[in-house]
């Protein structure tokens, strides 16, 4: 567990307002927060506001933080999980998603390789979209956020148990529905 520890210090040291620390947790995951995000949301420029307001607000209450068995990405994705079903509140949209593009997944192939795939995406796309609001955010936070099971339970406010069924769920789903369109 030494990223644990390694984290354990930085979020120590920011909480002392130690601005490299404060930016090397931002460096480390803005990214994963923003690919999140625009998932969620679907819009390029929503979810950078929203990904700025998910470090905000992160910054606001680090005080509040302590690890006790929850790394701290897994509080950013709870933040940002809260901020996006604001977001869609306020906007009265169910969470739209978006496809998995070469955007969202980081794909570093060439051109000619994600086009190989992209039937593929959009086939899963199709087959997400047809998932309850709840599968679509374990599947998302797990793998493509890469969380485990007990940090998607944190984030989603749920027993590691009701992960586990809501992801055995969405999987079955998932391969019917793919298994159909064959």
């Amino acid at each position: 567990m030494p990223l644990y520890r390694d984290e354990a210090a930085l979020v120590a040291r920011a909480k002392q307002f130690d601005r490299a620390a404060i930016a090397e947790l931002y460096r480390r995951y803005v990214q994963r927060i923003y690919r999140y995000v625009y998932y969620r949301v679907g819009d390029e420029s929503t979810a950078e506001d929203l990904t700025a307001e998910v470090f905000l607000r992160a910054l606001e209450g680090l005080e509040s933080y302590s690890y006790r068995g929850v790394p701290f990405v897994a509080w950013l994705y709870r933040i940002a999980q809260a901020r996006v079903a604001d977001y869609h509140r306020r906007w009265g949209r169910r969470g739209e998603t978006l496809p998995l593009d070469e955007k969202l997944v980081g794909m570093d192939d060439d051109l000619a390789t994600f086009a190989e795939h992209r039937e593929a995406y959009e086939d899963l796309y199709t087959a997400l979209q047809q998932l309850t609001e709840e599968q679509q955010q374990v599947i998302a936070l797990k793998f493509l956020a890469g969380l485990k099971n007990a940090e998607v339970a944190y984030v989603l406010g749920k027993t590691e148990g009701a992960v586990k069924a809501l992801q055995h769920r969405a999987l079955a789903s998932l391969q019917r529905i793919l298994g159909e369109d064959e």
